[in-house]
């Protein structure tokens, strides 16, 4: 049997540096649309529009927090899952988001394949460590 996959529709939070235009590179490739926003502040009139996007990308470039305002901003305004891109693996960082409510933490290299099971996972609403 042929899964047929739909069109996800993410934002992308953070300055169009570091990990993201990669991110957004391995995204388009997919088919998906994206749409970016450089400050958190930003994030809940995004996730209030008609149109809004069904899963949001955080950078964690650089080291601050604005990727735990995009959290609390997601829940806020929606029920959109947060996933944070990364260029390195940072485990403590991994388990401080997933503590303050990310779905997910991906880290470049980006590809189609496991990007697609995360965000099938996300918006299907399971988690996708316990696919693994």
């Amino acid at each position: 049997m042929t899964r047929v996959q739909r069109t996800i529709t993410a934002l992308l939070v953070g300055k169009k540096d570091g990990c993201l235009p990669k991110l957004e590179m391995c995204l388009a490739e997919m088919g998906m649309k994206t749409t970016y926003v450089e400050r958190a502040s930003q994030v809940r009139g995004k996730l209030r529009e008609p149109e809004a996007p069904e899963v949001v990308f955080a950078a964690t470039e650089p080291t601050d927090k604005t990727w735990a305002e995009v959290i609390e901003a997601a829940r806020d305004s929606g029920k959109q899952p947060v996933i944070l891109a990364s260029r390195v693996i940072d485990h403590s960082k991994y388990l401080d988001a997933l503590d303050r409510g990310a779905f997910d933490f991906v880290v470049a290299p980006f590809h189609p394949r496991d990007l697609r099971h995360v965000l099938d996972s996300a918006v299907s609403g399971s988690q996708a460590w316990s696919h693994c």
